[in-house]
C-alpha cells in the first residue's frame, strides 16, 4: 500500500466499489449498517475486556495485549470501510486517523511511551487531566491537589518529557544511552560502568537554548521579579515514579537551590535517572529502556518551621484505625532519609482525630529552609519539644484522609508547616500496606446488617470498589466543575458529558447505561466504583445525602460506613506494579477514552478522533445518519419494491423489506396486512399506534385563535382535510426506518431491536403542526417531558423534538417503541388544544396515566 497520504487516498478510491455520487442499493446499505453494529459491538467488547483487567482479577501477559490491539484495530478499520461503502466514500480521512493510532499503539507495545503534549514547560496550574505521561505522576498529582479546596501546594512548574527528550536529542545521546544500557544488560560491561558513562555524558551536555530561557523565565515568573532571593526544590518526576511503582529514594532531588543553580540542578536530576540503583530497579520491574524519561519538578521552597511525612494507614499494622505522622524541625529531609531523631504521632482516623500516642525524639540538628549548606544545630530548648501540638496533628490527619478519599487509596504524604503555622503539601504517593481485606470481609456482615440499604442489586456494576460521600445529582448542562471532590455523582444517563466529573467523584451511579459505554470506560481508567442502569437512583437518592456505595455487592447504604471503607483500603494491589499492567493502562489511553461526544458539533469530524473509541463513535453516528437520511427521500425508495399496508388507520404507508421484515408469502404482492409484518421494531411500534386510545378520529374542538392559526398555515388545496402524504417504512427483521407525514406533522422513527443490548437504539424526531408556534412549542414541551420521563435523551427547539435512546435491553427497547406508537397518535392534533401552559401538565398526566394502564394490561396478559 502506498505510504504517501495523497497516494493512499487515491489507492482507496480505486479499492472501494462505490464512488461519490453513485446510488447504492438500500439492501447493501442496510447490510453494511448491520455489519457496522456488529463490529462496533465486538470492538467495545474487546475494549471492555481490556478495561476489566485493570481491576486485577484476571492474569494477562504481553501476548494478550498484542492480540487485543491487533483485533480491535482490525475490527474498527473494517467498520470504517463499511461506513465509506454506505456513504459513497465521504469519510476517507478516517483511514489516515486509524493509521496514526495504529502506529502509536505499536510504538507503545515496543516499549516507547507516546506523548502528544509538545511543550517543554508546564506550570502546575496548567497541567490538565491525563497528562501524567507528559509531566510524571509526582507533578501530576500535585497539580490535582492544587485544584482542591483547602489544599495549599507551593507554586511551581515542571520541565516535561518533551524537554527531557529535547535535551537528549540536542546532545546526540539517544543512541549512546541505548547502546550502553544494552551492553550493561548483556554483560559486556558492568552496570556501574554503563551508568557512570551515561551520567557523565548527561552532565557534560548543554541545555538547549530555548529550554534554558523557558526554565529561567518560569522561575522569574514565580519569584515576582526577584529570583535571586528565591530558593527552589528541584525534584525528579520520572514516568512511573510515585505511582504504583514508588521509585522511593532511587532518583536525586535537591532542596534550597538558588536561582543561579537551577540549570545545573536540572542536569543532575536527569543524570540520576541512569544511576546504578535506578537501572537495577527498572531491570527488576522489567521496564524497557525506551520507557525511561525524566520530567523535572521545580517548586518554591516553603519557609518551614517543621516538616515531615504522614501515612494515612500504619503500613505495618493497617488494621489499626490510625494515621502515622513523623515530624522534625525545618525541612523534612531528616524524616524522609532517616538522618536523625524525629517525633512520631499516632492519630485516630475517626473525627475529631484524637492524638492517641506521641514519641518525642531528641532533634539535635535540622536542615534549615531558605539557605544553602549542611544541617545546623537546633536551639537547646527546642531539641526535646514536640514539633506538632494535638490540634496541628488533627488538622494534618484530617487533610491526609481527605486526600485518601480523593485518590481512593492509602497515601504517603510529605507536608510542611511554615512560620505562620500554615500547612503545605509537598508530595502525595501511594502507600504500600500489607493486604488481607478480603479475608476479613466476613467480619463486616453483622455490622452491615445494622445499616439501611437504599438500593439493592439494581443495575449492573461497571467498575468494582467501595466508596462514600455526599450525593451530587447532576444533569446535562450543569457545571461539573462545581461537583464537590469526593461526591457520589448520580445522573439519569451514563452519557459522555458525565465523564468530566469522574476524576473528582468517589463513585458514579446512573439510572440508564451500559457496562460497555464511555462512562464505564472512564470509571475503570480512574478506578472509580460505578453502577449503571439502576433505574431509579435519581429518585431514591437526595442531593447532599451521605451514602456508601458497595460496587462489590451492588448495594447503596445510607450513611458513611467507615469499617467497610477501611476494609477496601487493605485490598492488595501488587498487580498494579507489573510491567504488563503499566503497559495496559498506556494502551487504553489510545483506545478507550471518548473525546468526540457531540454529533451535532462542527468539531464532530474524523480528523478530531483521538482514540479508537472516538472512531467507533464517529462511524456509528455517521452510519445511523446515513440510514435516517434515507427517510428524507421516500419517493426514491418507493420504486424499489414497496408494498402498501392495508389497515384501518388513516395512513398511506408503504413498506420496503430489506430482509426478514415481511412474511415470505407476500413476495410478488403489492399489498400486505399487519399480520404479514414480522419486523420486530415495526411490530412494537404498530402495537402502540393501534392501541384503541392512541388514534382517535373524533373531531377536536378548536377555539377561534387556534382556528385562525390553522387556516393561515393551510394551503388552499388542503382545506378539505385530505392532508395525509405518502408514508414510508423500511423494515428488516430487527430494523425500522419510518417516515410519517400526517397533516402538518412530520415524524421519523429509526430503530434497531434485537437480543443484544449494545445494538439496540431508537431515534425519534417530531416536528410541525397546524397552529401557531406558541401552541406547537407547548406540544413540543409536552412530548419532551413524556420522553424524558421514559428514559430518552431529548433535544427540543421550537416545535422540533429529537429523542434518542440506546443500549437498552430488548424488552425495554420494545416497550419504548410501543410508547412511541401511542405518542404519535396521542399527539397528532394536540397542538390545537394547547391553549395555555397548564395544558402541558394536564396532558402529561393523562398520557402517563394511560401508559400505566397499558403496562398493567400487558402484565395481566403476560400472567
Amino acid at each position: 500500500m502506498p505510504r504517501n497520504p495523497g497516494q493512499k487516498m487515491g489507492f482507496l478510491h480505486k479499492l472501494l466499489p462505490w464512488r461519490r455520487g453513485e446510488v447504492i442499493p438500500f439492501t447493501e446499505i442496510f447490510g453494511r449498517f448491520q455489519s457496522i453494529l456488529q463490529k462496533n459491538t465486538t470492538a467495545m467488547e474487546i475494549i471492555g475486556d481490556m478495561g476489566a483487567k485493570l481491576g486485577g482479577e484476571f492474569i494477562f501477559d504481553k501476548k494478550y495485549l498484542r492480540d487485543c490491539v491487533r483485533q480491535v484495530s482490525e475490527v474498527v478499520r473494517s467498520s470504517a470501510y463499511d461506513l465509506n461503502f454506505i456513504t459513497a466514500n465521504n469519510y476517507l480521512e478516517v483511514y489516515e486517523v486509524l493509521e496514526n493510532l495504529s502506529t502509536e499503539l505499536e510504538t507503545e507495545l515496543a516499549g516507547k511511551i507516546v506523548v502528544h503534549q509538545r511543550q517543554n514547560i508546564y506550570r502546575l496550574e496548567d497541567i490538565g487531566d491525563n497528562m501524567d505521561d507528559a509531566v510524571g505522576l509526582k507533578a501530576y498529582n500535585l497539580s490535582r491537589l492544587a485544584r482542591l479546596a483547602g489544599v495549599r501546594v507551593p507554586a511551581g512548574f515542571v520541565v516535561s518529557i518533551a524537554g527531557f527528550r529535547g535535551y537528549l536529542a540536542y546532545n546526540n545521546l539517544f543512541q549512546k544511552i541505548e547502546t550502553l544500557i544494552e551492553d550493561g544488560a548483556a554483560g559486556r560491561r558492568s552496570l556501574e560502568s554503563a551508568s557512570q558513562a551515561i551520567r557523565l555524558a548527561i552532565l557534560g551536555g548543554d541545555i538547549q537554548p530555548g529550554l534554558r530561557r523557558e526554565i529561567l523565565s518560569a522561575a522569574e515568573g514565580i519569584c515576582a521579579g526577584n529570583p535571586e532571593r528565591c530558593y527552589f526544590s528541584v525534584r525528579s518526576s520520572a514516568l512511573g515514579e510515585d505511582g504504583d511503582l514508588s521509585f522511593a529514594g532511587v532518583h536525586d532531588s535537591f532542596l534550597n537551590v538558588p536561582f543561579r543553580e537551577l540549570l545545573s540542578s536540572y542536569k543532575k536530576v536527569l543524570a540520576s535517572l541512569f544511576s546504578p540503583t535506578s537501572l537495577e530497579y527498572r531491570q527488576g520491574k522489567r521496564l524497557l529502556p525506551l520507557e525511561m524519561a525524566m520530567p523535572v519538578l521545580y517548586q518554591v521552597m516553603v519557609n518551614s518551621r517543621s516538616s515531615g511525612v504522614v501515612f494515612t494507614l500504619d503500613p505495618v499494622d493497617p488494621t489499626r484505625q490510625e494515621c502515622l505522622i513523623s515530624a522534625s524541625w525545618g525541612l523534612g529531609r531528616m524524616v524522609v532519609e532517616d538522618q536523625g531523631m524525629v517525633d512520631t504521632y499516632r492519630v485516630s482516623r475517626q473525627a475529631p482525630h484524637v492524638l492517641l500516642e506521641q514519641r518525642i525524639g531528641h532533634k539535635a540538628s535540622m536542615l534549615a529552609p531558605l539557605e544553602a549548606g549542611p544541617p545546623r544545630e537546633v536551639a537547646a530548648p527546642a531539641q526535646d519539644q514536640p514539633c506538632l501540638n494535638p490540634g496541628q496533628a488533627a488538622e494534618l490527619a484530617d487533610l491526609a484522609l481527605t486526600l485518601e478519599r480523593f485518590f481512593k487509596r492509602p497515601l504517603d504524604i510529605e507536608w510542611s508547616l511554615d512560620q505562620e503555622d500554615v500547612l503545605w503539601l509537598l508530595q502525595a504517593r501511594s502507600l504500600g500496606v500489607q493486604s488481607g481485606g478480603r479475608a476479613r470481609s466476613n467480619q463486616l456482615k453483622g455490622l452491615l446488617a445494622d445499616h439501611r440499604v437504599l438500593l439493592a442489586e439494581r443495575g449492573v456494576i461497571a467498575y468494582r470498589g467501595i466508596a462514600a460521600g455526599p450525593v451530587a445529582l447532576v444533569e446535562e448542562g450543569d457545571d461539573l466543575g462545581l461537583v464537590p471532590a469526593g461526591a457520589v455523582v448520580v445522573a439519569r444517563y451514563s452519557s459522555p458529558w458525565l465523564a468530566k466529573a469522574i476524576p473528582r467523584a468517589s463513585a458514579v451511579l446512573t439510572d440508564v447505561g451500559s457496562t460497555t459505554g464511555h462512562l464505564a470506560t472512564v470509571a475503570r481508567e480512574f478506578r472509580v466504583p460505578a453502577i449503571v442502569d439502576m433505574g431509579e437512583a435519581t429518585k431514591v437518592l437526595k442531593p447532599g445525602q451521605e451514602v456508601t456505595v458497595d460496587a462489590e455487592r451492588n448495594l447503596v447504604y445510607q450513611g458513611r460506613i467507615e469499617e467497610l471503607l477501611h476494609n477496601q483500603l487493605l485490598e492488595a494491589t501488587a498487580f498494579e506494579t507489573t510491567y504488563e499492567f503499566q503497559l495496559l493502562r498506556r494502551l487504553l489511553r489510545r483506545i478507550s477514552p471518548l473525546t468526540l461526544t457531540d454529533p451535532d458539533s462542527p468539531e464532530f469530524t474524523a480528523r478530531r478522533c483521538q482514540t479508537l473509541h472516538d472512531v467507533i463513535r464517529f462511524v456509528h453516528e455517521k452510519a445511523v445518519q446515513a440510514l435516517v437520511d434515507v427517510g428524507k427521500a421516500p419517493w426514491n425508495l418507493q420504486r424499489r419494491g414497496g408494498k402498501r399496508l392495508k389497515s384501518s388507520l388513516p395512513l398511506d404507508l408503504v413498506l420496503i423489506d430489506v430482509g426478514g421484515g415481511l412474511a415470505p408469502e407476500v413476495q410478488g404482492k403489492s399489498q400486505v396486512t399487519p399480520e404479514q409484518v414480522v419486523s420486530a421494531p415495526m411490530l412494537a411500534l404498530w402495537r402502540g399506534l393501534t392501541w384503541p386510545q392512541a388514534w382517535s378520529t373524533e373531531p377536536i374542538p378548536v377555539d377561534f385563535k387556534g382556528l385562525m392559526a390553522s387556516l393561515t398555515r393551510m394551503r388552499p388545496a388542503q382545506l378539505d382535510g385530505a392532508a395525509t402524504g405518502m408514508n414510508l417504512a423500511v423494515v428488516g427483521s430487527n430494523y425500522l426506518n419510518m417516515s410519517l407525514r400526517v397533516g402538518y406533522h412530520f415524524t421519523v422513527v429509526d430503530s434497531y431491536l434485537g437480543p443484544m443490548p449494545n445494538y439496540n437504539y431508537i431515534y425519534f424526531r417530531f416536528m410541525g403542526g397546524v397552529t401557531d408556534i406558541t401552541r406547537r412549542s407547548r406540544r413540543a414541551a409536552l412530548l419532551s417531558a413524556i420522553l424524558e420521563e421514559s428514559s430518552f435523551k431529548v433535544e427540543s427547539k421550537g416545535d422540533v423534538v429529537v429523542a434518542r435512546v440506546k443500549k437498552m435491553s430488548q424488552e425495554r427497547t420494545e416497550e419504548l417503541l410501543v410508547l412511541l406508537g401511542r405518542l404519535i397518535g396521542f399527539a397528532r392534533q394536540l397542538d390545537v388544544l394547547m391553549k395555555d401552559d397548564a395544558a402541558i401538565g394536564l396532558f402529561f398526566e393523562q398520557f402517563m396515566g394511560q401508559q400505566q394502564a397499558k403496562q398493567g394490561e400487558l402484565s395481566s396478559h403476560g400472567e
